[in-house]
């Protein structure tokens, strides 16, 4: 549910990649990714590198893997 999540203004870095491990790992647990964004787009616009803001904005949580597969965090899915 949208209220149970964290106001921007209290929301750390860490906060936001714990939100894109637990929507890709256990999806049903988290909300979904359009409340999620319609809260933190902003917060993660200021946040974020551009390319970073941009890749969520367009892809979502296929954005959101590409930047914690970046980080180290994910290995290489599939072939």
């Amino acid at each position: 549910m949208v209220s149970a999540m964290s106001e921007p203004a209290a929301f750390t870095m860490e906060e936001c990649l714990d939100y894109f491990r637990k929507a890709l790992a256990e999806p049903e647990s988290a909300p979904p990714w359009t409340d999620w964004w319609a809260i933190h787009g902003d917060w993660v616009e200021r946040t974020f590198p551009m390319i970073d803001y941009v890749r969520l904005k367009h892809r979502g949580l296929l954005g959101a893997e590409q930047i914690l597969h970046k980080l180290g965090e994910l290995s290489n899915r599939g072939g």
